[in-house]
């Protein structure tokens, strides 16, 4: 009688060896699924590690390193240059004192779509000064629950929390109607989704998505207002701050964050905005992925 052949496993294989390249994807559904690329990435990536918030993984078969959020969820390539993100993230507690948490809660975050990480982020626009006496007025305080190694953080200047001093309203950040309309827009077209404001002498911009901050000429982000154009966008100039010009301060995620969201309807702060720590659901999203690292100070480059 002849002998019948089993069917041969498919090879352990993660997104990065298989070819995928996938940036992230949605790890409970790999986890259960029964087809071949499935159990190719079920046999590839075991857990190496828990961190304070989720869990580091790593491929049985390249060795490429992942992070598991902590509702299991999505899961999301580390890119090599971003390990040190990942270390320094994971070895301290990064919480603000209460004068700064007050201050925060005076100038309000803006809650961002889930697209831009907003169902795991809690970021506020201000004017830090850091334990070294620096001063930059364009930062944010960004208060996370993953490690800042996401693609929608790609080339962001990123330090944490445990430098800054005292933080206090920016000239530069844009009145809080403003901002909560810019988070509102909607696309009109691929890509644009503009909010029309106005200076004080009559000029005119266009804000593509959301902003925080504004900057041009002589021009400051709390001297503009709102306004219509009524669909006639080549009236105005478009206008924002390039993301290299922003310093970001990681802070570790609240339970208490939804104090700090605007309110829609009149600019002040509010607690109808649910802020939760949990990780997008969305399917798995793929690309190649620019390096990242940690902002360095003048004492961490004399320290290399």
């Amino acid at each position: 009688m002849p002998r019948l052949s089993r069917k041969s496993s498919p090879p352990a294989a993660c997104p990065q060896c298989s070819g995928k390249r996938y940036i992230s994807f949605n790890w409970a559904r790999f986890q259960h699924g029964s087809d071949a690329e499935s159990k190719q990435v079920q046999r590839a990536l075991k857990i190496e590690r828990q961190l304070k918030h989720g869990w580091e993984y790593a491929c049985v078969n390249c060795g490429s390193r992942w992070y598991l959020g902590r509702d299991g969820i999505m899961m999301s390539y580390i890119h090599p240059s971003k390990a040190g993100l990942v270390e320094h993230w994971n070895a301290g507690t990064y919480e603000v004192s209460d004068e700064i948490w007050d201050e925060l809660g005076k100038i309000g975050a803006t809650a961002q779509s889930s697209i831009a990480g907003g169902r795991t982020s809690a970021e506020v626009p201000c004017r830090v000064t850091t334990v070294r006496g620096e001063t930059f007025d364009m930062a944010y305080v960004s208060f996370q629950s993953r490690p800042p190694i996401d693609l929608w953080q790609d080339g962001r200047r990123i330090r944490f929390c445990d430098e800054v001093a005292a933080v206090e309203p920016s000239p530069y950040t844009l009145p809080a109607d403003v901002r909560l309309a810019t988070s509102w827009a909607r696309e009109i077209r691929m890509g644009y989704a503009p909010t029309a404001v106005q200076a004080p002498d009559g000029h005119l911009f266009q804000l593509n998505w959301a902003n925080d901050f504004f900057a041009s000429g002589p021009y400051k982000g709390e001297d503009l207002k709102l306004t219509d154009l009524a669909g006639d966008w080549d009236q105005a100039d478009m206008a924002g701050v390039p993301s290299e010009h922003i310093l970001y301060f990681v802070a570790d995620w609240r339970t208490d964050l939804d104090s700090l969201y605007l309110d829609k309807e009149d600019g002040g702060s509010s607690d109808r905005m649910p802020a939760t720590g949990g990780e997008d659901e969305n399917d798995a999203a793929s690309g190649e992925e620019d390096s990242g690292e940690l902002e360095k100070t003048a004492d961490a480059e004399e320290r290399e």
